[in-house]
């Protein structure tokens, strides 16, 4: 009987938490599910920015150290002016360019994350509530000087288990408002946050401390209005090249990545004023495997070098192809001949977008 009645009442507890679940929509259409005390919150972390993550995911799943890092990063960049994408994306483009080792993450520069004792960043490994506790701590000291004297004494039931590196921390988010038990008047400091506990928190810090406060001085995250415009241009897959003047920005990347297919080269370009296109470069390889009619079906050609006119209004590029190109068809024929091998230098019209190209012998 003892045990039915301990079957019957686990089942009660899944029914109610299924039931407690919702489907909510991102900013970019999909879907994800969240328990529906956090929904609004959840939704406000989109809202304001100060999450990006996936859809097509449970928030109600344990969140990783990585993930808390960079939502206290945005939130961090929010208090300061700054916008943290423009930030992320200068700083990948500056180390594609520069050829830079990617290192460490911006919670890591900003010292948000640190390493644990055995200094393993342990980026994938699921937060504590108090990791969590810290986290949000040294973010919130980095963009207010606020002393709280007043904070009450901890005064959970599990008070003892807080670490002591950990103590100052909690009691700082439980004073703010924060952080606050888990029931039973437990703070449960080696318990997991899960992805959405991890968004709630973070959308009281920014609402508690941060919303409709004064900016701070930003140093951190600061962009001129060019370089915060040509971080428009970043993508992060294989780099081929770039050029740049006082007008233009332009970029080459082989967006084809693990994909089994014919190869994608895209070119990014950031005019004068600031907007950014983009561009699936005209010239054509040659390949044996039929991937589908026109051209999607058709591999682009390797870019071997990317040049501007002097005025930005012309980006160049050029390949070269070392034998004829025709389209495969899954017969095992051949089409007429799109390209004969030579060298190609393509000229793309920035104010309009049309590409047109000319040929020459291979030497």
């Amino acid at each position: 009987m003892l045990k039915r009645g301990f079957a019957f009442a686990l089942a009660l507890v899944m029914l109610v938490s299924v039931a407690s679940a919702v489907e909510a929509v991102t900013p970019d259409g999909d879907t994800y599910e969240v328990s529906a005390w956090a929904q609004k919150d959840v939704a406000e972390a989109w809202n304001v920015g100060l999450y990006k993550g996936g859809g097509y995911e449970n928030y109600r799943m344990p969140a990783d150290r990585s993930l808390l890092g960079q939502v206290a990063s945005r939130l961090v960049a929010l208090a300061f002016g700054g916008d943290y994408d423009a930030y992320t994306g200068y700083r990948g483009l500056q180390r594609q360019i520069k050829d830079q080792p990617w290192g460490s993450t911006v919670a890591e520069e900003l010292g948000l994350l640190q390493g644990r004792e055995d200094g393993d960043m342990d980026y994938d490994a699921v937060i504590t509530r108090q990791e969590a506790a810290v986290v949000l701590a040294r973010a919130y000291r980095l963009y207010c000087d606020e002393v709280h004297d007043d904070a009450e004494p901890l005064s959970y039931a599990d008070s003892g288990m807080i670490a002591d590196w950990a103590e100052a921390d909690v009691q700082l988010m439980t004073h703010l408002g924060v952080m606050n038990g888990v029931g039973e008047n437990k703070f449960n400091p080696q318990g997991t946050c899960t992805i959405e506990q991890c968004l709630v928190t973070v959308v009281r810090l920014y609402e508690n401390t941060c919303k409709g406060k004064p900016v701070v001085e930003n140093d951190f995250f600061d962009l001129t209005p060019r370089q915060a415009a040509i971080s428009q241009a970043y993508r992060p897959v294989l780099y081929c090249g770039s050029a740049e003047n006082d007008k233009t920005f332009a970029v080459v990347y082989n967006t084809s990545g693990a994909y089994i297919g014919p190869t994608r080269m895209k070119v990014v370009v950031v005019d004068a004023a600031g907007t950014c296109a983009e561009y699936r470069t005209v010239i054509k390889e040659s390949h044996n495997i039929f991937w589908g009619a026109g051209e999607n079906g058709q591999s682009d050609a390797a870019v071997d070098k990317i040049w501007l006119s002097e005025d930005g209004s012309k980006v160049y590029y050029q390949s070269t192809l070392e034998e004829d190109v025709y389209p495969y068809y899954p017969d095992g024929t051949y089409g007429e001949l799109l390209f004969a091998k030579g060298v190609y230098t393509v000229t793309l019209d920035v104010a309009s977008g049309k590409q047109t190209y000319t040929r020459e012998d291979l030497r």
